[in-house]
């Protein structure tokens, strides 16, 4: 669990860094088209947009079959400002276009056609000079993808007009995008130029895409991850289909309209899905509804595509104005559940709303409803991409401030639960060191602490003195007054007991009625001093029980010991001789009449020498 723990962990790491490396990209990629953009409008080009009047005629031409050639002369041929959106049109599936190309001293000229609707045969000086798919004698033809079109111009091109002969059973026939003429160099250098730019778009978004997925899975969102991943990549799969440079790593214009079409149809359908798994909790019933949509067009477009003779293009147009139906209708309805998902939701609205309006921009311009806007539909696609990943650092923002917050209320409890327990130690090394009844030191306490002093009395020659004393009769006064009257007792003689004594001096409830003094630095001229006042004090306890006095006496045994160094054992060995002595010489009171003081000196040698008693 741990190894899982510190891998997801890592891997989080791993994808905030990519995402910075993302943002980085993305900055530089701003800079660079903002960089192109001046140098295309401040550096001359060795291409020329043509800008020429265009001619056109509905219909095939006459054709001569004898020599198999087009009649070009004998026609009506009408003027048009432009080669797309040619007016006119009824049922025809052909159209001728004429032009006359400018002349510039190119050493190896050709014409580059962004796009053409849909096949197309180029002819001058009455010779074929190129062809993309295939007319046949009754004029028809089929689908074969929108490449882009780079023709090579005979060498004596200028002196005669260019004629191009187009088939669509498309809504729209003619030519779309830019066209120029220039050096073949030149021209595949800008289309080398403006694939380049878009692959970093397409990169961008297929990373970012990436990572947004592995935060979702990190983040146990697997839903919202593995759908914000599938429509990133989608959309990254789309953008290179319709990149330039997808015909030159594979020169199959079909298979990447195919691509390019059906990502496309897709596109409504993730984006419902990422809203169900981002609303689980309340789930909109529109988002089914697009997303049940979306899967029914999609099926419908490729099984008529598959086992009919519907082309999948001419489902463009529906799709157009579904996707525009579907996607209003995923944001209105869901308006609500963006609401209450606070941030997160804004982004997403925002998001979906800015990925809208890319491919709307894009549909215009398909239409020729507006100019063409080169790369601002895939400004849109980055766009939605970084809004879904920063749905993610949002949350991990929002998340780490929670962590934060939480962290802190966690050491603050901790601290507070440290001084509990360090209080309650304390505590407990009190009760394990103090005599329950009386606060006094237990025997166990006072024999750690009864060693340590007569070490240092050893060590350092400080005389030493030991007093046990005993309460009198203390049995007559529990049997006759009760225990609680005898507790009572115990706990007068012990504030009686630490009154009288010096500070660090060692005061201990041995055991019952028995108490023990260990005085430090205490002679045998001050040790009898402190007994005998002691005992005085002793006796003035008077404890009242009911109309009853109880009086107080006890015996006491004080052993004395100057010359402690000279003692040849060790200080335990010392401490028990103390405490016998003391014990011996306080029976010796008890048996001659109790209520005294008897004193003995401890010689070296640990004999007993009686002074006072």
């Amino acid at each position: 669990m741990l190894l899982r723990a510190n891998t997801q962990l890592e891997l989080y790491r791993f994808a905030n860094k990519v995402a910075a490396f993302v943002l980085i990209v993305f900055a530089y990629s701003c800079l660079t088209a903002s960089v192109g953009l001046a140098e295309e409008t401040s550096l001359p080009q060795e291409r020329q947009i043509i800008t020429s009047e265009w001619s056109y005629h509905w219909g095939d031409l006459p054709k001569d079959n004898l020599n198999n050639q087009w009649d070009y002369n004998n026609v009506q041929w009408k003027q048009t400002s432009t080669p797309g959106n040619i007016p006119g049109r009824t049922d025809e599936k052909i159209v001728w276009l004429k032009v006359d190309l400018p002349q510039k001293g190119w050493r190896d000229p050709y014409l580059f056609i962004t796009s053409a609707d849909l096949t197309i045969q180029a002819f001058q000086n009455d010779q074929k000079i190129y062809q993309f798919g295939n007319i046949d004698d009754q004029g028809n033809s089929k689908f074969e993808g929108w490449p882009w079109h780079i023709i090579r111009l005979p060498d004596n091109y200028q002196n005669h007009s260019l004629y191009l002969r187009i088939y669509s059973d498309y809504p729209y026939i003619g030519l779309s995008g830019e066209i120029s003429i220039g050096d073949r160099f030149d021209l595949l250098n800008e289309v080398y130029h403006r694939g380049i730019a878009g692959l970093s778009f397409t990169l961008i978004v297929l990373l970012a895409g990436v990572i947004s997925a592995i935060m979702g899975v990190i983040k146990k969102d697997r839903g919202a991850a593995i759908c914000t991943g599938l429509l990133s990549f989608n959309l990254a799969l789309m953008m290179f289909a319709e990149n330039e440079l997808s015909q030159v790593v594979w020169f199959e214009p079909l298979f990447w309209r195919y691509v390019a079409a059906f990502c496309y149809f897709l596109v409504p359908g993730f984006l419902a899905g990422i809203v169900l798994a981002w609303c689980k909790d309340k789930t909109p019933k529109v988002a089914f509804g697009v997303l049940i949509t979306t899967a029914l067009f999609f099926i419908t477009v490729a099984t008529l595509s598959t086992f009919t003779d519907f082309n999948f293009i001419n489902a463009y147009p529906y799709f157009d104005l579904l996707f525009i139906i579907l996607v209003l209708a995923l944001v209105l309805g869901c308006l609500k559940q963006f609401k209450e998902l606070g941030l997160p939701g804004i982004l997403m609205s925002f998001g979906i709303m800015t990925l809208f309006i890319s491919l709307l921009l894009d549909m215009l311009s398909a239409h020729d409803l507006i100019d063409w806007i080169g790369h601002a539909g895939q400004w849109g696609l980055v766009s939605f991409t970084l809004t879904s990943l920063a749905i993610y650092l949002v949350q991990d923002w929002k998340q780490q401030i929670a962590l934060t917050k939480l962290t802190e209320h966690l050491e603050a409890e901790v601290e507070v639960r440290t001084r509990e327990l360090q209080s309650n130690k304390k505590q407990l090394e009190q009760l394990a060191r103090e005599d329950f009844l009386t606060s006094l030191l237990n025997r166990r306490a006072f024999s750690e602490s009864a060693l340590i002093e007569v070490s240092n009395a050893i060590r350092f020659n400080h005389p030493l003195s030991l007093l046990l004393f005993d309460i009198d009769h203390f049995k007559e006064i529990n049997d006759q007054y009760g225990h609680s009257v005898g507790d009572k007792v115990l706990k007068a003689i012990a504030t009686t007991s630490k009154e009288s004594c010096r500070e660090g001096e060692l005061v201990c409830r041995f055991g019952g009625e028995e108490f023990v003094i260990l005085l430090h630095a205490t002679d045998s001229d001050y040790a009898p001093i402190l007994a005998e006042r002691l005992r005085e004090k002793i006796n003035k306890i008077a404890i009242q029980v009911d109309e009853t006095t109880v009086s107080i006496t006890a015996s006491f045994g004080l052993i004395c010991m100057n010359t402690p160094h000279q003692f040849e054992g060790s200080a335990e060995q010392l401490l028990e001789k103390l405490l016998a002595a003391a014990d011996k010489v306080m029976y010796e009171v008890k048996v001659s009449g109790r209520d005294a003081v008897k004193v003995c000196d401890l010689s070296p040698d640990i004999e007993l020498h009686a002074r006072v008693s």
